[in-house]
This record gives structure tokens, sequence and C-alpha cells, in this order.
């Protein structure tokens, strides 16, 4: 089964699952799901996390894998976010793409598990960043949205850039964050369905305060500076102005007015 790339199909909000009845729990299309989900991932060691959307399925339901346990989550529910941070990050459905994004590194959240028993539970550090990635996934929402991309292929991979490199890149983030920011605000006076959309979006007002942190860079593993990192900031500088041209254009208007289900 191929992970869906066509990033247009996943835009779309996904439903919960309905397995509650009066006898108790119907697993049967929970149980399907789910054996698809794991079936990817068991397939490719190096898929750290999937959503059901990217697999052709509309239904809110991922996997994250912890170590050598695929863990399900299904209709799941962040209660509270903390200890935002700036970092890269991939994402299976964006092949050769890096993503410049900021996010919680603490998170509590309710779920129900693959026994569809209801639990509660905290996250932290890269596991509270891969749940709030498919977090965001089931709500058609993707990294892109909200994060600097850079092409691999063509600007080198985020992990390679100096430490100033690196920082300055984080600059040219925030000034992309406060553009859209900017634009939201404008359009929730006029627009009832941006209200719901600007909640997705207050993680925001965090990165341009000041509140989201920086990663550790040597985390990253990154080396020393090479010949090219200036070049590689130029490229992704190139990309922000794309990007922010974008704004004005029918696909970023559909991003700020589309309504997200909570």
């Amino acid at each position: 089964m191929n992970i869906i790339t066509d990033l247009a199909q996943l835009r779309q909000p996904s439903s919960p699952l309905e397995f509650l009845t009066d006898k108790g729990p119907d697993s049967t299309e929970g149980n399907e799901i789910i054996n698809k989900l794991k079936s990817v991932m068991e397939a490719d060691p190096t898929l750290l996390a999937l959503a059901a959307p990217q697999i052709g399925i509309n239904k809110r339901i991922f996997c994250i894998r912890f170590s050598d346990t695929i863990k399900t989550f299904i209709d799941p529910i962040i209660t509270k976010k903390a200890n935002y941070k700036i970092a890269p990050e991939t994402c299976a459905s964006m092949p050769g793409k890096e993503i410049l994004i900021s996010r919680p590194e603490e998170l509590s959240l309710v779920y129900y598990t693959a026994e569809y028993k209801y639990e509660d539970n905290k996250l932290l550090g890269m596991a509270a960043r891969l749940f709030d990635q498919q977090y965001q996934l089931l709500d058609g929402i993707l990294p892109d949205e909200l994060g600097l991309v850079s092409e691999v292929e063509t600007d080198g991979s985020l992990y390679d850039l100096s430490e100033d490199d690196f920082l300055q890149l984080v600059d040219i983030y925030k000034q992309y964050v406060q553009v859209k920011l900017d634009k939201a605000r404008e359009q929730i006076k006029t627009d009832d369905a941006m209200a719901e959309k600007f909640n997705s979006m207050l993680f925001s007002e965090k990165v341009v305060n000041g509140q989201a942190n920086v990663v550790d860079k040597s985390s990253l593993g990154a080396e020393e500076s090479d010949p090219i990192a200036t070049a590689k900031v130029a490229l992704a500088t190139k990309s922000l102005k794309n990007q922010e041209k974008a704004i004005n254009q029918a696909n970023t208007k559909r991003f700020l007015q589309r309504k997200t289900k909570r």
C-alpha cells in the first residue's frame, strides 16, 4: 500500500471513528484500519508515524513507533501543549522535503487505544512532536501550511547547516509565520470560517513573541559549516518569498478559509 503524496487529497479533515454501540465497541472497521497502518509501518522501519488519511482512509486514527512498539491512537484529543521548540522535521507524504516548524515538546492528551479503551497520557520530546504532526494531519493541516519548506535535493539538508546559518533560517521562518498570522487576523474580521482556523494558528504567537525556543543544534547531529551553507540559506530565503507570494493565490486562500473540525 502506497503512502499518499497528493497534498490536495490530504487537506480534508477526517471523521471520528464511530465504534461505540449499545453492545460495546464494534472493532471491525477500526481493526481493519489499524492493521493496514501497521502493515505499512512494519514494511518500513524508518517510518516513525502514519495517519489513516495518508493511506486513503478519512478516519481519525494514527500510529506512532516507540522503539520496537507501534502504538495506536483512535479519536485523539490534545488537552494541553507546552514547551514549543523550532526544529526541522519530515513527513511521509512529503518525500524529499524538510520543514522548519515550531511544535510542542510537552503534550497532554486523551484517546482510545487499539483495544478501544479510553486513556489519558503525556508525551515529551520527539514523541510529542510526532503526535502533534499526526494530529494536525487528521485536521487536514499539513506541515507546509505552518512551516517553512526546504527541498533537500536542491537546498541541502537543514540538519547540515551550521549553527549561525540555522539561526538565520529560524529568523526567516519567524518572518514567514508573522505574514501568515497577519493575513489570518485580517481575514477573521470578515470570515466566520476563519475563526475556527485561527485556533489552529495560535501557536504562531509563541513563535513570533519568543516563547518558542530554537532546538539545541547539537541534538540535530549537525556538522560544522561547509562552503555551501550560506547558499542554502539564500535558497531558503528565495523559497520564503515564493511562499509569501502564494498567500494571494487560490490554494492559500482555501487554506485560510477551510473549516477544520475540532
